[in-house]
Order: C-alpha cells, then structure tokens, then sequence
C-alpha cells in the first residue's frame, strides 16, 4: 500500500532517482538525435540501441516502483465477494504466487545475464547482459517490496484475528 504520508522508504526513493535520471537520459539522447539528425546532417548511430536499452531499465524500475505504492493491476472485486477473513487470505495467497512467479523471473534472469555477458550491442561497446541485468534488479526489487508488502498483510490480518 501506498505509504499515505506520501513518502516512501529510502530503497523507493532511491529507484525512483535512478529511475528518472535514466528517463532524462533517454529523453535527451533522443531529442539530440533529432536534432543532430534533421538539423546537423549528423545522426547519432548508437541512439537508437541505447535508448531502448535504456527504456528497459525505465520498464524494470517503475514496475518495482508500482509495488509499494499499490499500482499494479488487481482484480479486487472478485476478492471483495468473500465475507472475512477470506480476502486477505486471498490477497496473501495471490501475494505469494507474485513471489514464486518472481523468483523465477529472477534466477532466469540470472542465467541470461550469463549466457549474454560476451555479446555486444553493434553500435554501442556495452555488454547485451546489461539489459537482461534489468530483469535481475527489477524481479529483486519487486520481490522485496512485496515480501514487505505480505509481511504487513499477515501481521493485520494476525491482529484482526486476535480482536475476534
């Protein structure tokens, strides 16, 4: 859940940092590439690759970002149909699935960052494995914020128990 006083932990402010620097980064290497291109008679052969690249680690980092602050898409409505308890049990079941799901999205990633460290972009000298490295950080930065998202599940749902 969104943190209501509208701050988050420091990990959250700090990919949302290194999120945005890599969002200017990529929308300024593209706005010089038109530049360069249409108004110099010089493009810029690397751009392309790069800003994709980049775009990736825009894509990982603000899934990540989605976790803590309750933006995924959830079909709640399903889970509101059942009385109590049963929809935090639901939401910690489904919780907990996330988790499997990105624990294979990380060790995965892990084996194509691997299996991609001696292949190179062909306009730019940087390792493909980078990209694939963004699947790596963004599956583990998802993972924890939602083992602490689940964490707090549990202990409401452990204290609504102990009310009854």
């Amino acid at each position: 859940m969104e943190n209501p006083s509208g701050s988050g932990s420091f990990l959250e402010r700090v990919v949302e940092t290194v999120g945005g620097l890599v969002l200017v980064a990529a929308t300024s290497i593209t706005i010089l590439q038109v530049v360069f291109r249409y108004l110099l008679k010089i493009p810029f052969i690397w751009s392309e690759e790069f800003t994709r690249f980049l775009f990736i680690w825009i894509v990982w980092l603000g899934a990540a970002l989605a976790v803590p602050r309750g933006k995924h898409m959830v079909i709640e409505f399903v889970r509101d149909l059942f009385p109590e308890p049963w929809p935090g049990r639901i939401k910690m079941a489904t919780d907990l699935l996330a988790l499997f799901f990105l624990a294979v999205v990380v060790v995965k990633g892990i084996s194509l960052v691997n299996m991609t460290a001696t292949e190179f972009y062909v306009t730019f000298p940087l390792s493909v494995k980078y990209a694939y490295l963004a699947s790596v950080v963004g599956g583990a930065l998802m993972f924890f914020f939602l083992s602490q998202e689940l964490r707090s599940t549990f202990r409401r749902l452990k204290s609504r128990e102990k009310k009854t």
